[in-house]
């Protein structure tokens, strides 16, 4: 019982002064340069947008969405798989970070330690694939390992399958845009307040956030002009030995209303983190039964990392007519981070021990880009057309330098070599004291800025032949360029190179009633190889990734809008993937891989009466390499993609009686087994992961203008493990976690 009473303890969080102040360079002041110019197409969410705070009257799915098509219109009428998340389902499930309520999302992964890793439709992005999340309909997260808040989202829109036409280089599985909080036209205030604590008994864990989300009109202006400021501070305490988070963040936006035709929104956010710096754990002999207790850390006390970031928005949208409609957007993005601390840099032959490197970096990426179209309904011969043409830009700049990059030795006084099981902490120097990098490998300590230049043309239309019969057709144009230059290192020549492509899609849709959607279509996608990469020669010689699909659906809007569900099936194939292999220049590449992923999924918002809700979603994938110049490879299943993927959210509120105010609400996810890694040309392994099934629990009640909930993430304790990037850089899951959230709003 003693680590249950840890979530009281954990409520010293509504006192800012006691958060703890971040040091070194997250002390240092940020520098930002702000662009402007742009609106979303996914500024407004949906007609069924829940704005109170008895959140189970708004549906978990909403009807409409926009990031697929660039168009304000139902889900019914979209020829492709598109899903927005509402704020209700955010506050039923009760978490703080975007990348925590994907278990909840069908088809959708968390993959890795950054808000980039995830795996859509069985194909994994990464960091460099700035299009796998966007915000708003643009690419850039302001920090890059800690996920965006949800205090400051409105709601999550996924779109599945190779989706480039509207926005350039895209993973085959899809996207995720997280459409932000804007300003409002009524006054409303929400103060949030947030305690944790695990309650598995791993020793020091708790902590907790304060929020504050207040919008409408600017004294004065005639609500001209509307404001709204969202910020959140904490502090908290993991389950992993000496893990630590201290986040803050602050979005303040201003929304000028020049007239009933023309609206402008600018948009500010800066967050920062302080975090322990971790790798997490290793699988010797590439078996996870061998895998040490989850809270095991192989980094000392004081190994840390930070990020900063500051961005600006402006969303322009205005009306020429009632039929033809301007948008222009515009992202700025400002972001470094660093590190010093302990890599894991090899598993000893018995599998007893680990080498270590001392690592330092720091890491700094600009993004800067926009978009602007026009929105045209027009009639030919009695057949409407909504027409979509535009044009987006962009220039995304990053520079890593490092500053340590030490393989420490396996013995002498330099070793910093280290127990699996039982990892002994305090015994290293002060990192100053080792050498900045081997002697035998100089080029290990470079820095190397990456300039990417991005263009893009794109043209849709939605034709309606008749009220049932439905299609849509596009084309998008795409060129990027790039340059490596090395800062750091002498006598590097810097590299050049240009990738372009043209992709189609085309969609059809027949509704038989306003209830039932039928759906077939055809899309493409590509992403440029990742400028990094040499051949044989030492040259940049790749083509871009590209991949296609087919996919058929059944969408339904019943009972009232009381039952929804999207049915797919779907075939994407992914070609010109990239294999790397040793070579004497290092680390050579060449273009011999193919990919496919082909499954099935179904999508369920069921609401059976007024204040019962469920959410249910199920995956079946067999995503595989096609090709591969490694025969031991091709066949094998992706890493980190499990074929079978369920879950349900329900959740039930009293709304008469003694216990009105009170709701329940139970999640469970199951997840199927997965194979970690690839094989290699010399081994089979592929670190399966076990299959595993979460179950969560939460507690809601409303009185007046207060709202309480107290969830108990992974009830059961289950351990699991949630991703794996080698086999010394394994993922645990949380284990059983309490929170209690308090809000009030006026």
């Amino acid at each position: 019982m003693k680590t249950r009473t840890k979530l009281l303890i954990g409520v010293w969080l509504a006192t800012p002064l006691m958060w703890p102040p971040l040091t070194g360079h997250a002390q240092t002041a940020d520098q930002t340069t702000a662009g402007a110019t742009a609106p979303t197409t996914t500024d407004d969410a949906s007609k069924d947008k829940d704005t109170t705070l008895v959140v189970v009257t708004g549906k978990f799915l909403d009807r409409n969405a926009s990031s697929g098509t660039k168009l304000k219109i139902p889900v019914m009428d979209t020829p492709m798989t598109v899903a927005t998340y509402s704020g209700s389902f955010m506050r039923a499930i009760e978490v703080t970070q975007v990348a925590d309520l994907y278990k909840y999302m069908t088809g959708v992964q968390r993959a890795g330690n950054t808000g980039y890793d995830m795996t859509l439709r069985g194909f994994k992005t990464a960091a460099t694939d700035r299009n796998a999340i966007m915000t708003d309909g643009l690419p850039g997260l302001t920090v890059r390992f800690g996920s965006p808040p949800t205090i400051g989202t409105d709601h999550v829109e996924v779109v599945k399958g190779p989706a480039s036409i509207f926005y350039g280089q895209v993973q085959p599985g899809g996207f995720v845009n997280i459409v932000t909080k804007k300003p409002e036209r009524f006054q409303h205030t929400e103060i949030e307040a947030t305690g944790d604590a695990s309650l598995a008994g791993y020793g020091h864990e708790g902590g907790g956030a304060i929020a504050v989300d207040s919008t409408g009109p600017v004294p004065g202006t005639d609500k001209h002009f509307l404001y709204r400021i969202v910020a959140q501070g904490g502090s908290t305490h993991g389950f992993r030995d000496n893990d630590f988070e201290y986040p803050v963040y602050v979005a303040p936006s201003l929304t000028w209303e020049m007239s009933s035709e023309t609206r402008a929104t600018l948009q500010l956010e800066y967050r920062r983190t302080k975090t322990h710096y971790d790798s997490y754990l290793v699988a010797p002999g590439n078996l996870i039964a061998n895998v040490a207790p989850i809270n095991t850390t192989y980094q000392e006390p004081g190994d840390s990392q930070y990020e900063r970031g500051a961005t600006a928005s402006l969303f322009v949208t205005h009306d020429f007519s009632t039929s033809l409609h301007g948008n222009l957007s515009y992202r700025y993005v400002n972001h470094e981070d660093g590190a010093t601390g302990l890599d894991v840099n090899k598993i000893s032959a018995d599998g007893l021990t680990l080498t270590r490197r001392v690592r330092g970096q720091i890491n700094k990426r600009t993004y800067g880009f926009g978009d602007a179209n026009l929105l045209w309904d027009f009639n030919v011969v009695g057949i409407a057309n909504k027409l979509v043409t535009g044009v987006n830009w962009g220039r995304e700049t990053s520079d890593f330098d490092r500053t340590q990059f030490y393989n420490a030795p396996n013995t002498g006084t330099d070793s910093l070599t280290v127990s699996v099981l039982d990892p002994q902490h305090g015994l290293a120097r002060d990192y100053s004291t080792y050498p900045a990098v081997n002697s035998n490998t100089p080029q290990n300590l470079n820095d190397r800025l990456t300039t990417n230049n991005a263009f893009g043309v794109y043209i849709s239309d939605l034709i309606t032949f008749t009220p049932q019969l439905k299609a849509m057709i596009g084309a998008r144009y795409s060129k990027e360029d790039f340059t490596i230059a090395e800062l750091k290192l002498p006598n590097v020549p810097t590299q050049s190179g240009s990738n372009h492509d043209a992709l189609p899609m085309a969609g059809i849709v027949y509704e038989p009633t306003k209830s039932w959607s039928l759906y077939a279509s055809y899309s493409t996608s590509f992403v440029p190889v990742p400028a990094s990469n040499q051949d044989i020669n030492g040259q940049y010689s790749f083509t871009p990734t590209t991949a296609s699909s087919v996919e058929v659906g059944l969408k339904s809007d019943l009972l009232d809008h009381r039952l929804r569900f999207t049915m797919a099936s779907f075939d994407i194939r992914k070609k010109h993937v990239i294999n790397t292999f040793t070579c004497p220049l290092g680390t050579c590449a060449e273009q011999l891989g193919a990919e496919e992923s082909k499954g099935q999924e179904l999508e369920i918002n069921a609401q059976p009466i007024p204040n019962w809700q469920i959410l249910f979603g199920y995956s079946h994938l067999d995503s595989i390499v096609s090709q591969s110049n490694i025969a031991n490879q091709v066949g094998a299943l992706l890493p980190n993609v499990p074929k079978d993927n369920a879950h349900i959210w329900t959740r039930y509120d009293i709304t008469k009686g003694a216990l009105n105010g009170l709701g329940l609400g139970l999640g469970v996810s199951y997840v199927s087994a997965r194979n970690g890694l690839l094989p290699t040309a010399t081994s089979t392994d592929t670190l399966t992961m076990p299959a595993y099934t979460i179950t969560d629990l939460a507690l809601y009640y409303t009185i007046r203008n207060v709202d309480l909930t107290l969830k108990v993430s992974n009830l059961f304790n289950t351990r699991y493990y949630a991703s794996a990037s080698s086999a010394i850089a394994i993922m645990p899951g949380e284990p059983e976690t309490m929170t209690l959230t308090l809000r009030t709003h006026f």
